[in-house]
C-alpha cells in the first residue's frame, strides 16, 4: 500500500514538473483573459493525461506487481496464459504485448500502454483461479480487443477534456 501511495505521488510530482517547464518555455501564464486560461487549462488536461498514458505500462507493473510471463515458466498455466494471448495478438494482427500476472484474490484483468506496439495484457492470480480456460480466453480477446481498438489512447483524449473542461470552469467559478 505504501509503495503505490508513493508511487501515486511521485507520478503526480513528475506531471506536474514536467508541464511547468513545459508552460514556462511556451511563456503560457493561467492569467490574462479566458483564452489564456482555455490554453493554459488544455496543455495541463491534456499534458498530464497523455504523461500518465506513457508511462501505463512501467506504473501498473509496478503498482501491481505484474511478474511479466514469457511461455517459458514451466508454469502450465502461465504459459497457456502466454500462448493464448500470443495467438489472440496474432489473429488480430498485433505486436506482442507485454503479458503478466500479478497476485490478488480480486477477478481482473487489463490491458494498458502508449500504443500497440507497448502494451501490457495483465491478469490476476484471482481470475487465474476462478474461471475455467474458455472463460479466461474471452476474458483475454476482450483485454487484446483494447490495444487493437486503441482505447487507451481514445481514455486519454476524453480523460485530458475532462480535465481540461475542470480546470477551466473551476478557474472561471473560483474567479467570481
Amino acid at each position: 500500500m505504501i509503495k503505490r501511495v508513493f508511487l501515486f505521488l511521485l507520478t503526480n510530482l513528475l506531471v506536474v514538473t514536467t508541464i511547468s517547464i513545459l508552460l514556462s518555455v511556451l511563456g503560457i501564464r493561467p492569467g490574462g483573459g479566458l483564452v489564456p486560461l482555455a490554453i493554459f487549462c488544455l496543455i495541463w488536461g491534456m499534458g498530464g493525461a497523455f504523461i500518465s498514458l506513457q508511462i501505463s505500462r512501467w506504473m501498473a507493473k509496478r503498482a501491481m506487481g505484474v511478474e511479466l510471463v514469457d511461455g517459458n515458466t514451466g508454469n502450465a498455466d502461465a504459459d497457456w496464459l502466454y500462448r493464448t494471448v500470443e495467438r489472440l495478438a496474432r489473429q488480430a494482427n498485433l505486436p506482442m504485448p507485454e503479458v503478466g500476472i500479478y497476485n490478488s484474490p480480486e477477478v481482473n484483468a487489463f490491458a494498458t500502454g502508449p500504443s500497440k506496439s507497448r502494451s501490457l495484457v495483465a491478469v490476476s492470480t484471482g481470475i487465474m483461479r476462478s474461471m475455467r480456460r474458455n472463460e479466461l480466453e474471452a476474458v483475454l480477446a476482450h483485454e487484446v480487443s483494447h490495444i487493437a481498438n486503441g482505447d487507451m489512447v481514445t481514455m486519454t483524449l476524453l480523460q485530458g477534456v475532462m480535465n481540461a473542461f475542470v480546470m477551466f470552469l473551476a478557474r472561471v467559478i473560483a474567479s467570481f
